[in-house]
């Protein structure tokens, strides 16, 4: 013990000893984005030796860019932040990451990156492997049906033509089923960029406007144009708010006067973390006019397969809810007080 009644600081020699020791692949960072150091397990995941990866910035290693993001956010927040990762040796394989802010006194020097690599054993008991293979092994033949399908529809004449146009049809709608199973089961690999938030609603927009019956629905749109750009994968993103809008327009049609309200601006929300640390979060909100949602669907929006529509999969917002935990945010779907149903996105706005 040292005078102050501290334990004395580990010699060098010894914690890098003790860091390659670690089974799971350990990746140490340093404030600018650089790699500083992988144990042996890190080096056999991402097929570097040390002295290859060591001052490359991590967003180099193979599938480093997302991990250059959460690096980013754990150094500005000094947080410890968690994601799924998908394996740099086999992209169905999702690994769980931790990563905490490596201090020096109060200040951040660099993150501390823990990538946990399934056993065998969990492996072979891991249902979203399971549940992704297996969807890759229905694609294959399905496309096939549905392409000899399509075929016939066009060749044949009579009762066998409205039969091969069955069959198109239900193999493709179960080609969809199957792409959004996947999302389902497959990490949420971010491909993140500085955007602008309002692009990716107007897009939509465009997109959801050509939708049967969108042309008798009035949209409403109420943004925050001071808002700043986010880090975000503009692709799953307008996944998510394309999948929620379309929600609202099945929650409202038919009906007179119906209407759909899309709401950008800083929630009130906070996020907090365990250490107490909260940051500001930006809101996302899709509203309806629609009847609502039953009270006991309300408790299983999230689950995998639950809908009370009659041609839905029950797999969108689970999908959804998914991306938007990748980005660090929080997704929640509720009834207006006043009626119908509102969807809100929070986003940390320092991402």
């Amino acid at each position: 013990m040292s005078r102050n009644g501290k334990p004395p600081p580990l010699p060098a020699a010894l914690a890098r000893a003790a860091v390659d020791s670690i089974a799971d692949a350990v990746l140490i960072v340093g404030a600018d984005g650089g790699v500083v150091h992988l144990n042996p397990a890190a080096e056999e995941l991402f097929g570097r030796s040390r002295e290859r990866a060591v001052e490359l910035p991590v967003r180099a290693l193979p599938g480093g860019a997302q991990l250059a993001v959460l690096c980013e956010r754990v150094r500005s927040s000094q947080e410890s932040q968690s994601i799924h990762y998908p394996s740099p040796q086999d992209p169905g394989i999702p690994i769980a990451v931790e990563a905490g802010p490596l201090l020096d006194g109060s200040a951040c020097v660099g993150t501390v990156v823990v990538l946990r690599i399934p056993r065998a054993s969990e492996r072979a008991l891991d249902f979203e492997a399971l549940a992704a293979g297996l969807a890759h092994e229905i694609r294959n033949p399905l496309a096939g049906l549905q392409g000899s399908a399509e075929l016939l529809a066009r060749e044949a004449e009579g009762p066998a033509r409205e039969y091969a146009a069955v069959i198109a049809r239900e193999a493709k709608r179960v080609d969809g089923l199957v792409r959004e199973l996947l999302d389902l089961a497959r990490p949420a690999a971010l491909q993140t960029a500085a955007i602008d938030l309002h692009e990716i609603v107007g897009d939509v927009l465009v997109l959801v406007r050509g939708i049967p019956g969108a042309e008798r629905v009035t949209f409403v749109e109420r943004y925050d144009p001071s808002l700043p750009k986010l880090h975000l994968d503009a692709e799953k993103l307008t996944q998510v708010l394309l999948n929620l809008v379309r929600n609202a327009l099945d929650a409202v049609a038919g009906r007179q006067g119906a209407q759909i309200a899309l709401e950008t601006g800083v929630s009130s929300l906070r996020l907090r973390s365990a250490s107490g640390r909260t940051r500001p979060l930006v809101r996302l909100s899709v509203q309806d006019n629609g009847s609502g949602i039953a009270e006991p669907m309300l408790h299983r929006l999230f689950t995998p397969f639950a809908t009370s529509k009659a041609h839905g999969t029950g797999l969108g917002l689970a999908v959804s809810r998914r991306i938007v935990e990748a980005h660090g945010g929080r997704i929640e779907v509720k009834n207006r007080a006043g009626g119908g149903a509102e969807a809100n996105v929070y986003l940390p706005l320092d991402a």
